[in-house]
């Protein structure tokens, strides 16, 4: 493997493992505005490995 196809790799969000076929989902979580200084919902869409890494960090993010 060369290190440009080590930089482009893409890794799973929960466990930082490189994936071959990732599946992206919608993550919903509040974060805060600094400069309103209010918070906010907040949409990401990531790459993970698994669902179960998915449903794990959808759940840490509820709190």
């Amino acid at each position: 493997m060369t290190e440009a196809q080590t930089d482009t790799a893409v890794k799973c969000v929960r466990c930082r493992q490189p994936v071959e076929k990732p599946i992206y989902r919608n993550i919903i979580d509040q974060a805060f505005d600094p400069v309103r200084r209010k918070k906010y919902v907040r949409t990401q869409n990531l790459p993970f490995c698994s669902e179960e890494h998915y449903s794990h960090e959808q759940m840490s993010r509820e709190g």
